[in-house]
């Protein structure tokens, strides 16, 4: 079965439905300002009943959108209604924008409202950043990991951490501590921070050692001298299988840190949502 993107769901249902409900309410907002817009007193544009219109749906919009992105994390939600989960989160949520932009009328000043169009505008970037990583970074961790997982390169680890200890049995014991340092001492795991600023890899033991058995191999002759090189090929797919494994947990971290990006502005949102709700009612 030919593989579906989120972005192709349903033959772009979403998108279809986004871009209808962005081209009328372009219009229906065209119309409007056109024939039936005035600003008594200096009312603004979200005030007239075209602006609480476009304002409703933009509010409705909103919440649905936030329990969508909720109920798609569902442990029991099936693959292909995920897909369609995600497919409406991005389209409607790229319409919610244009909504919100026509509710605004484009008139804007310092206050709450302005506030929540800020966040709305925050949210919806946002977004299509985290699209933009969801469709690039499967791609991108398939290059890196091949067929292999995290666990399956910890046990190549494994057994790189056991022949290196053999061949180092036989060398000067310099050539041990190296070994011991890079299997006891090199960081792969830390937090979403230590993986998008590199500090995993920072003064790694791995690499300490490579670039120390290349100086200490020029001192030995004969058998020591291949054995010196045995070892150091030997760190050298230590190094590689380390930066792999780095690299994967680098790619996992952009994720998280969109993720936190992301989901706090939603809250931010919706609280300056009900915010700006109350203040409409309150002053109407």
């Amino acid at each position: 079965m030919q593989h579906q993107s989120f972005l192709e769901y349903k033959r772009y249902r979403y998108l279809k439905l986004a871009v209808a409900l962005s081209l009328g309410a372009s219009l229906a907002y065209g119309w409007h300002r056109s024939y039936h817009f005035a600003t008594p007193g200096g009312q603004g544009y979200g005030g007239t009943l075209m602006g609480y219109a476009l304002g409703t749906i933009g509010a409705l919009l909103i919440i649905w959108l936030m329990l969508l992105g909720a109920r798609k994390r569902s442990y029991g939600a099936a693959r292909t209604s995920v897909l369609g989960w995600l497919s409406a989160h991005v389209y409607l949520g790229v319409a919610l924008l244009v909504v919100a932009t026509l509710h605004t009328g484009l008139e804007f000043g310092f206050n709450l409202h302005a506030l929540a169009y800020l966040l709305v505008l925050a949210v919806v970037l946002s977004g299509i950043y985290g699209v933009l990583l969801f469709v690039r970074l499967p791609n991108v961790i398939t290059d890196v990991m091949g067929e292999d997982s995290v666990s399956t390169l910890t046990l190549q680890l494994g057994e790189l951490d056991q022949q290196a200890r053999r061949v180092a049995l036989r060398l000067p014991d310099e050539f041990n501590s190296l070994v011991v340092d890079a299997a006891d001492k090199t960081r792969l795991r830390g937090t979403v921070f230590d993986h998008i600023t590199h500090a995993t890899s920072r003064r790694c033991p791995t690499t300490l050692a490579v670039r120390r058995m290349r100086v200490l191999n020029q001192a030995l002759k004969d058998e020591p001298a291949r054995l010196g090189r045995e070892l150091q090929g030997i760190m050298v797919a230590r190094r590689a299988v380390v930066e792999r494994i780095r690299q994967h947990y680098r790619l996992l971290a952009r994720m998280r840190l969109w993720l936190m990006a992301h989901v706090p502005l939603s809250v931010a949102l919706l609280c300056a949502l009900v915010a700006h709700v109350v203040s409409v009612f309150i002053y109407w």
